[in-house]
């Protein structure tokens, strides 16, 4: 409840054939962090990109999927640093955002801000169910294999046999 109202808080209206657009720093690392971008296009688009841009380098292009009715979003990992973004539609009606920086549409890049992931070392319970439910799988496999192998032989059939001698029938001395 609370990220949804910060997201709504922190959203930015871009203008140009945007509308209202947001970034969420997910977890970081020593040399990156993993962003959530989410913006709203006005008009119809065939596909929407961020292009992210520092000052002296090389801007890098990020193509966003759509999400919900006319919203595009991505998560991506990139370089720790308050990168400047302009949302670009492409399509019949191209439109370009203004500049806004990853802190204007409410990233906190503080490195002691986010969270950072961390795994754990005990399964989580969803894990151990399936660990059980390979393990009664693979337990009920080699029953059905042992039972296919071992019962599965059967007495020798009469017809298959002209040599074989039927229980009704009395055996003669010679």
């Amino acid at each position: 409840m609370i990220r949804i109202a910060a997201l709504v808080v922190s959203a930015v209206e871009l203008g140009a054939g945007f509308g209202a657009a947001t970034a969420t720093v997910v977890s970081t690392t020593d040399q990156s962090i993993v962003i959530e971008m989410h913006v709203e296009v006005d008009a119809p688009a065939d596909t929407v990109v961020a292009h992210l841009s520092l000052p002296g380098e090389e801007t890098v292009t990020i193509p966003m999927l759509p999400r919900e009715d006319r919203e595009y979003g991505v998560t991506t990992e990139i370089r720790a640093a308050d990168y400047v973004i302009v949302f670009e539609a492409i399509g019949e009606s191209g439109a370009q955002s203004d500049p806004v920086t990853l802190s204007d549409l409410g990233a906190d890049l503080r490195p002691d801000a986010s969270t950072a992931t961390t795994e754990s070392d005990e399964p989580s319970p969803a894990t151990r169910r399936w660990l059980w439910l390979g393990v009664a799988l693979g337990a009920a496999s080699l029953s059905a294999l042992a039972f296919w192998v071992l019962g599965g032989r059967e007495a020798p059939d009469a017809d298959h046999d002209s040599d074989a001698i039927s229980p009704e029938e009395p055996i003669s001395d010679p």
